[in-house]
């Protein structure tokens, strides 16, 4: 199995979506060369912010296979694999092992609320029946059941359980991942700011985010989320953190991904509405998501996001 470091800074993309509500590729390739040009360390695909769960399957291997061809030889790409059974988490894993994925991310499975030796199982499996690195991905707050640092520590044993994605308000179990797991895997974690889990992350020696925000401010989260190896990426990390800490609570003002599509639609990448049943950005968010891009330089017309997208 070919190894993958999953470190730095890994944004979601969203799932642009035309008037007629269907998945426009060409602006789907585009936010594939946007990241690989302002120097993310690698890209998600089919998460929560690309709206995985409101996609067909039919939509969601065109997507594996587009973006995957956009982002081949350029960027390293995780893709979201998970379901509801084991067996169709399988098959999707595989899928993306044969579309030349470099890892496969798996949530938790949702609404069944399993134990920790289920899950310990379903991790396992898939991991055991697919020749892919593989990230855990701990999203308690959309699944309704966590993954426990112990179980993520038995986990990491298996040869392809690369990483976990942590992604719920818990510091603590962050770090008592590290301190159980000693470097047999990465540990990252999203960019919500209430969760405050970046820092804790970082300092406790995890290697970086998978995140939202760096889907509009790709350099800002590389500086951000680039593992502390001396104390200037600490301070730069810490600097841009503050700086941009009001764009990272914007994107989490509503819904994932709907205030994420109305930053970017306002740089003009044109990545349409969300969903339904997903709304757009309310008339109040929308303002105050404008006056803080403003503020930052993001929507300043030499701004290097309002640059890219008028080329597209």
């Amino acid at each position: 199995m070919k190894k993958l470091d999953v470190a730095g800074s890994w944004p979601a993309l969203v799932t642009p979506f035309n008037d007629d509500d269907e998945v426009d590729y060409d602006i789907l390739r585009s936010l594939v060369d946007f990241q690989v040009e302002n120097g993310s360390d690698g890209i998600l695909l089919l998460g929560s912010t690309s709206e995985a769960t409101l996609l067909s399957p039919d939509e969601r291997t065109k997507i594996i296979d587009e973006s995957l061809a956009a982002a081949k030889g350029r960027v390293p790409a995780l893709v979201g694999v998970s379901a509801s059974t084991t067996k169709q988490t399988i098959e999707n894993a595989r899928y993306a092992k044969d579309a030349g994925a470099d890892g496969g991310l798996i949530v938790q499975p949702g609404y069944i609320r399993p134990s920790q030796d289920a899950l310990y199982r379903y991790f396992k499996d898939v991991a055991e029946a697919v020749d892919l690195p593989l990230v855990i991905y701990n999203n308690p707050s959309r699944t309704g059941v966590n993954v426990e640092a112990e179980t993520v520590a038995r986990l990491a044993h298996l040869e392809n359980i690369v990483a976990l994605k942590e992604a719920g308000p818990n510091p603590y179990g962050v770090l008592r991942v590290v301190e159980l797991t000693r470097g047999r895997l990465n540990v990252l974690c999203c960019d919500c700011p209430t969760y405050a889990l970046i820092f804790p992350v970082l300092a406790s020696g995890g290697k970086g985010t998978s995140n939202v925000t760096g889907s509009i401010a790709p350099r800002e989260l590389a500086v951000i989320s680039k593992p502390w190896e001396n104390f200037e990426d600490v301070v730069k990390s810490r600097e841009t953190f503050f700086t941009y800490f009001p764009l990272m609570r914007m994107m989490y003002a509503e819904t994932n991904p709907v205030p994420l599509k109305a930053a970017l639609n306002m740089v003009g990448a044109n990545v349409g509405k969300p969903r339904k049943p997903l709304q757009e950005f309310s008339k109040e968010n929308t303002a105050t998501l404008r006056v803080t891009m403003k503020r930052l330089g993001v929507l300043d017309e030499d701004s290097y996001q309002m640059e890219f997208f008028s080329r597209q």
